[in-house]
């Protein structure tokens, strides 16, 4: 958290990046799948540290229910630990699983939280995709745990966290290219530009702006 902090403090002195906190994950499963496998991959993010945040979103009692049921004998194959992690975060402020009364209401807590990873359970994963608007990184179908990603299916894993998915998005190359935009127009295409900016100008206020491409400019242009 204090170094999400100090990027905060420092964002308008340099470019401190994305901002990317205490790892998070959502765990969406549908009704298509078994709630100890959506607890399985639940345990996946919460075993990070207790200051990490996962839950499991749902709109089915039974995969709740199985989820949750699920989690001890998951437990019995983690380190100690791991556990007290886990633990701690699913039994605090920063994790759990959230019953929903509908599919609508799950996508709507998602796009709301816009999680730094989030895993889409379920047989027909391109059926929610669309619905999902807020998150960093998505996460398709049973074969597709955050595991994989962390450690080796290739995606970027410099995440937005705090919410900052819904300004963000993972880091790219071009977080490190610093570019310029480049304009040029030509004699052909300057007339018809002109005249719709003249009028811009104008109903903006801008007397200099709309001189500069008056026929003041065709005087200079003409020689």
């Amino acid at each position: 958290p204090w170094v999400v902090a100090a990027k905060s403090v420092l964002s308008s002195v340099i470019n401190t990046g994305l901002p990317a906190g205490p790892s998070e994950a959502i765990i969406f499963a549908d009704d298509s799948v078994d709630g100890g496998l959506a607890a399985l991959d639940l345990l996946i993010e919460a075993e990070h540290g207790p200051d990490s945040s996962a839950y499991l979103v749902t709109h089915s009692r039974k995969v709740a229910e199985a989820a949750l049921a699920a989690i001890p004998e998951h437990w019995s194959r983690m380190t100690e630990q791991r556990v007290e992690f886990s633990r701690a975060v699913l039994t605090g402020k920063r994790g759990g699983i959230v019953l929903t009364a509908s599919l609508e209401d799950s996508y709507r807590f998602i796009n709301d939280y816009a999680p730094e990873h989030l895993e889409i359970l379920s047989k027909e994963p391109f059926a929610h995709l669309g619905r999902i608007t807020e998150a960093a990184e998505i996460l398709m179908g049973p074969h597709t745990p955050v595991t994989l990603a962390n450690f080796v299916l290739g995606p970027n894993a410099v995440l937005p966290t705090s919410r900052w998915a819904r300004t963000y998005g993972p880091l790219s190359v071009t977080d490190f290219v610093k570019r310029s935009s480049v304009g040029y127009v030509t004699s052909v295409a300057y007339p018809e530009l002109a005249l719709h900016a003249r009028r811009l100008a104008r109903y903006e206020g801008f007397s200099s702006h709309e001189n500069a491409v008056s026929e003041i400019r065709d005087r200079y242009l003409a020689g």
